[in-house]
């Protein structure tokens, strides 16, 4: 079989990233986005331009150099390695300063090597823009403000497959609705419709999903942060619980191991720990998602939560 590389823990420590979280705010405050790549990629970024426009009602304008004539003419009246350059100085000749800094060029490359992607980033940021890197492996390079999301994938078949994943996750992380196949037929292209239905999505997330806390729920941790490692066997009967839980509601554990500004143990970051131990343990089946922040749930089980009644009982259980 294929490997995948485990392709939905790759999307969800990418997500978690703080590289990540610093592409959506660019992504949220711009409103032209040029994305760019070339080979299989070039079709990415061609699929991902019409799906942001698409998505979000034309409130941002995105477009791709997709069209073979486009690139093909673009290549001969230059070089491979500057037609993306030249193709955003044809896109962006009339704008202004203020239209520039809201404008963020999205590159797609799966080497990280692409001369192409890069000048253009380059270009971008020389010119006032927004630039940002979706990679499979690190380009190593110093092009000034420029967001690169690493992958850390080693076959191209996932680098596209994610990269177009993480293409929705900027339009879900914008505030619009990424449709299931049988509600996208009657949604069309209403905005109001589509905020009602993000709402009811929002909410049937919310009523299947059961939160979990890792350390002194599912993890012993009895010695407390002790050296930063998963290091404790699990709780007792928490095997038994997952697989119960796991056959009605999606399990996400919420953790502040899995902090992005939190420092790597042993070079591993603690999502990845976390995602080993629950491997080892055979617990990672009933798992769907590692996260450092609350997510919508259901239920919330933590071992140092106190449940909220009122105001006056929760002082006097603080003592204070």
């Amino acid at each position: 079989m294929i490997d995948i590389e485990n392709i939905d823990k790759k999307f969800f420590e990418v997500v978690a990233s703080s590289e990540w979280k610093d592409l959506q705010e660019k992504f949220n405050n711009c409103n032209d986005i040029y994305v760019i790549g070339h080979g299989g990629n070039l079709a990415i970024a061609d699929h991902t331009a019409i799906d942001i426009s698409r998505l979000s009602h034309g409130r941002k304008n995105a477009i791709c150099p997709g069209s073979g004539v486009v690139a093909t003419s673009l290549i001969n009246d230059t070089s491979f390695e500057q037609w993306l350059v030249n193709w955003l100085k044809i896109r962006t000749e009339t704008r202004s300063k203020e239209d520039m800094a809201k404008s963020l060029v999205y590159g797609i490359s799966s080497s990280g090597n692409s001369p192409d992607v890069l000048r253009a980033l380059q270009w971008a940021s020389d010119n006032g823009m927004q630039a940002a890197l979706v990679t499979g492996k690190s380009s190593g390079s110093q092009i000034k403000n420029l967001t690169e999301v690493v992958l850390n994938v080693n076959y191209y078949h996932t680098a596209e497959v994610l990269t177009l994943l993480l293409q929705y996750q900027l339009t879900h992380g914008a505030g619009n609705n990424c449709p299931s196949i049988k509600s996208s037929s009657t949604s069309g292209q209403d905005p109001e419709a589509s905020v009602q239905l993000n709402r009811s999505l929002f909410s049937l997330e919310e009523s299947n999903t059961i939160a979990l806390d890792f350390d002194g729920v599912i993890h012993k941790s009895s010695l407390g942060y002790h050296d930063g490692t998963v290091y404790d066997d699990p709780v007792e009967g928490v095997q038994d619980a997952l697989k119960r839980l796991s056959s009605r509601y999606s399990i996400v554990i919420f953790s502040t191991k899995a902090r992005p500004d939190r420092g790597l143990v042993n070079g591993k970051t603690g999502t990845e720990l976390i995602w080993e131990w629950l491997k080892k343990h055979e617990l990672d089946v009933y798992i769907t998602k590692v996260s450092s922040e609350k997510p919508r749930a259901t239920r919330y089980i933590d071992d140092r939560a106190i449940e909220f009644i009122d105001w006056p009982s929760i002082v006097k259980r603080l003592g204070v």
